[in-house]
């Protein structure tokens, strides 16, 4: 996907809103869904990028309600939040209920994430160690015992 400068974007939005779709695609040979979001931004908040915001989850769950009553493309302007991010929570909501909302999912993770048992990877190696023994073991067994059939096949 390409990146576009602010001014094209409001030059592209600007053409829209005198000359319509067809001729800004025309045009400009940017698709209509970017064109219909651009012209979003210049009418609402702009172009300016918004700062990471952190919301509780009672304000998540406002915000789905809203998607669900009044749609996706009233929810991104009452909210001037990206789609995706209501989405996500949406389905985290219905997945895992509130509390997966109280997650913080962002970053590398930290405490959520559990952490790995040191004493799991000692009980794998101890067995990885007997096995092996094992196998040796029954790879003796077997040499002798198709040694000693073959001692009895040339005593016969």
């Amino acid at each position: 996907m390409a990146k576009y400068s602010v001014e094209f974007k409001q030059k592209v939005a600007r053409c829209f809103l005198k000359r319509g779709m067809a001729s800004t695609q025309k045009v400009y040979n940017v698709s209509n869904t970017a064109i219909r979001k651009w012209v979003r931004q210049l009418e609402g908040e702009g172009f300016v990028r918004k700062k990471n915001e952190r919301y509780s989850v009672e304000k998540k769950i406002e915000i789905i309600k809203y998607y669900r009553k009044h749609g996706q493309t009233a929810t991104e302007k009452e909210y001037n939040i990206n789609h995706t991010v209501f989405k996500t929570w949406e389905r985290i909501w219905v997945e895992e209920g509130e509390e997966g909302l109280a997650l913080e999912r962002r970053g590398r993770g930290g405490p959520n994430k559990p952490k790995k048992d040191v004493n799991q990877d000692k009980d794998l190696l101890e067995e990885n160690k007997r096995l092996r023994m094992e196998n040796e073991y029954l790879k003796k067994l077997d040499a002798l015992v198709r040694e000693r059939e073959e001692r009895e096949k040339k005593k016969k």
